[in-house]
């Protein structure tokens, strides 16, 4: 009854507001959404490890999907549920450990720790953010409770168990990849608590060796025939540098570690969007307890359950010693139990230690200090729920810019495009079609036209079907500018969302349009028959060394294209004594800065790119010539250039001149 009233309490405070807190799914939700969608209709291949993730969360969030239909909430439930079932587990695995104590920790240790694990404000944060990492504590947890149950009883259920789970956890999130060690831990616990390894003992883990294999056997082919995914995430994320100096690895390593460890209880995570900024994992109350549970282990540490809790703290901290990207707090998550586990020591064992030094004493007179006891450890813990649900729904909550940092406009915005008729064409400035909560809200729709308007703009030479423009002013107000310029009679709709929330602006022109683009300097070219320039346009004619040219290019896309190509404009003249060459200013990019490729382009389409050029700062005066073109960035190679009308050289299209004036 006491295990059920505790769940409850954690089901509560995990499942509270759920549908309203966090104010949207963010970037990492949203990609569950997205592979869930995805595994649902069939359209991921490599459903044994998602791009960069290992996938058994996204199976979990696409069981959701079936249940209530895909939504924001639904991943925040997934997590949320996964939460609350490791509540249980840590009283199972808090059980298991201390079943051979001979004083109250024994009765007590799987309540308390369960107790923790319900209230921390730790868990309870990381429950609710729908992130795959809040499994490694509820596969630790389980991993532990059936091994030590097995080693206990000698009953090979329990290791088979503890196989799938260990295998199972592969699944998860990188850090539990030091589970294994930690079953090897708990092995060699077990061997010196007996003095030897027992015949039962290897059974035991020859059981657990062959499940958790067998489990791990999908993913583990994955990783043999695509070499570079078992690292790659884990690569990307370590403070230690390849080409760096020993030291300076070291000396991250080092810093990294010390935020590790002082992120327990002193200084947090300073991220708003994981938790409330600078808010360490446990509260005075949980680190006083903490840290007497830690020296009562050390103490202790023959005891083969001591000598695992401290093992589990100290190897599951690894990864966020080791990783400089991402909350503390979340790569250190794997040490939840053991953490919940060490507070019950140092709230229980004490009592070990006063009984004994009060023995004999007359009833009467330790009454009113068990008492006293009881009262601080009871007003702790309500303390600590109290603090837990104030720092989450009032405090974190509360935060103003909560709705900017899950990104709360863009899911609005992929919501908004995703009700848009199928035929009609969108385009989106600045936020990217790839982003995973456009991808998600709009129901994976694959026609997105994505550009920056901050640097060039996009639009059919003449609208087949009606089109819609999604801008975000606020990040870059020159799409409206030029499409109230271009297509007048089109219809602008102001997009007031609530509270917090970045509005937004669509813009809808009718089919059949055509928009009055007029360079100011009319040119023709083609690029290997895909590409046409219609003309550009200038900033100014004449400039000073070290000044910046702004030169605007319009195109038209005459054919799809299947390779990225690089346009570059040149600012050519004299022989350049430094370099050699004829360059004294240049730009290469791919068009609208990497935003808008060539592969993205579309039959038909126009696309003006703004494109700055810097002049060296020792550039002589006189007149130069401009002069732009295309290659592939891979093998260098021009893309030719036919123009009746302008000079052309090995693929380069003279535009015109500007004049470099002498400095004052």
């Amino acid at each position: 009854m006491l295990l059920a009233a505790i769940t409850a309490l954690a089901a509560t405070l995990r499942l509270s507001r759920i549908e309203s807190l966090p104010p949207a799914d963010g970037y990492d939700a949203a990609y569950y959404g997205v592979d869930a969608l995805q595994l649902l209709r069939g359209e991921t291949p490599q459903v044994m490890y998602l791009p960069n993730r290992e996938p058994l969360f996204s199976y979990l969030v696409a069981g959701a999907f079936l249940l209530f239909g895909p939504s924001t909430a639904a991943i925040h439930l997934t997590s949320a549920l996964i939460g609350i079932l490791t509540i249980p587990l840590v009283h199972v695995a808090a059980d298991a450990l201390f079943n051979e104590e001979e004083d109250l920790l024994q009765q007590w240790g799987g309540p308390v720790a369960a107790l923790v694990m319900a209230i921390s404000y730790w868990h309870l944060n990381w429950s609710r953010l729908g992130v795959r990492a809040i499994l490694v504590p509820l596969f630790a947890a389980a991993t532990i409770a059936f091994l030590w149950r097995g080693l206990s009883t000698g009953n090979l259920g329990h290791f088979i168990l503890c196989g799938i789970s260990l295998g199972l956890s592969m699944y998860t999130y990188q850090a539990a990849r030091l589970l294994p060690a930690l079953v090897v831990i708990s092995f060699a616990a077990s061997a010196w608590k007996h003095g030897a390894i027992t015949t039962r003992d290897w059974q035991g883990l020859a059981m657990v060796v062959v499940v958790s294999l067998l489990v791990f056997a999908p993913l583990g082919i994955h990783f043999t025939t695509h070499p570079g995914s078992f690292s790659r995430r884990i690569e990307e994320a370590m403070v230690v540098e390849t080409g760096e100096a020993t030291l300076h690895n070291l000396q991250a390593v080092v810093d990294q570690a010390r935020e590790t460890w002082l992120a327990f209880s002193f200084v947090g995570d300073t991220t708003p969007y994981s938790t409330v900024p600078g808010r360490p994992s446990l509260n005075p109350f949980l680190s006083a307890l903490f840290f007497l549970g830690i020296g009562i282990s050390l103490l202790e540490i023959r005891r083969p359950s001591r000598a695992l809790l401290v093992s589990w703290l100290i190897l599951m901290t690894i990864p966020a010693s080791l990783a400089g990207k991402g909350p503390t707090a979340k790569r250190a998550i794997g040490t939840l139990p053991a953490v919940a586990m060490l507070i019950a020591v140092g709230a229980i064992r004490p009592w070990f230690c006063v009984r004994r030094r009060l023995a004999g004493r007359p009833e009467e007179r330790t009454r009113w200090l068990r008492a006293a006891g009881i009262v601080i450890l009871l007003g702790g813990f309500a303390y600590t729920g109290i603090r837990t649900y104030r720092g989450y729904f009032i405090v974190w909550a509360s935060n103003p810019d909560l709705p900017s940092h899950f990104e709360a406009h863009i899911s609005s915005i992929g919501e908004y495009i995703g009700d848009l008729p199928d035929e009609q064409t969108v385009y989106l400035s600045p936020e990217l079609p790839r982003h995973p909560s456009i991808r998600f809200h709009s129901e994976l729709r694959e026609d997105i036209r994505g550009y920056n308007g901050r640097v060039c703009f996009a639009t059919p030479i003449q609208t087949q079907s009606e089109t819609t423009y999604v801008i975000v002013p606020s990040k870059e107000a020159s799409s409206l500018d030029l499409l109230t310029t271009y297509f007048p009679e089109g219809k602008m709709v102001q997009h007031s969302l609530s509270r917090g929330h970045t509005p937004f602006v669509s813009y809808h022109i009718s089919a059949g349009a055509r928009p009055g683009v007029e360079p100011l300097y009319p040119l023709r070219a083609t690029w290997d028959n895909s590409i046409q320039l219609l003309g550009y346009d200038l900033g100014q004619d004449a400039y000073r060394a070290g000044e910046t040219i702004l030169v605007t290019l319009s195109y038209l896309d005459l054919e799809p294209m299947a390779k990225r190509y690089t346009v570059f404009v040149h600012l050519i003249g004299p022989v350049n004594p430094t370099t050699g060459q004829p360059l004294w200013g240049q730009n290469d990019s791919e068009p609208c800065h990497g935003f808008y490729p060539t592969t993205s382009w579309h039959e038909e389409e126009i696309l003006i790119d703004r494109i700055e050029v810097p002049i060296q700062d020792d550039t002589p005066p006189g007149t130069y010539r401009l002069g732009t073109g295309f290659y592939d960035v891979w093998t260098g190679q021009r893309l030719p250039v036919e123009s009746d009308v302008a000079c052309s050289e090995s693929g380069v299209l003279i535009l015109g001149e500007v004049t470099i004036q002498a400095g004052d």
